[in-house]
């Protein structure tokens, strides 16, 4: 029997309306991805919730951060503010076995 091959596949949803699809390998489907960790924090608190005091903070420390990478197979760079949606689909892959030829 093959090993099954786990992956957590990223679709980020853009303004633009453009749809990007990313997926990740990884050991275990049941904990997020480091980079699917990252894009959750930079877009954990909208906005419109952040008091003035919190933008004065934040925005010297995250001045050059306007984009987030990812990097695995392809490198994709994708600006944070056009972000309007994302969703992470855990997928479990199962390779067929060949058939055996004589």
């Amino acid at each position: 029997m093959q090993e099954k091959i786990f992956i957590q596949r990223l679709a980020l949803y853009l303004r633009s309306g453009t749809n990007l699809v990313i997926d990740f390998g990884v050991l275990d489907p049941g904990i997020p991805c480091p980079q699917i960790e990252s894009l959750k924090k930079a877009l954990d608190k909208p906005e419109s919730e952040e008091t003035t005091e919190e933008i004065k903070e934040k925005a010297p420390l995250e001045a050059g951060k306007e984009f987030i990478e990812f990097k695995g197979q392809r490198e994709v760079h994708v600006r944070i503010k056009e972000i309007a949606a994302f969703e992470v689909i855990p997928l479990v892959l199962t390779p067929k076995e060949q058939a055996k030829t004589e």
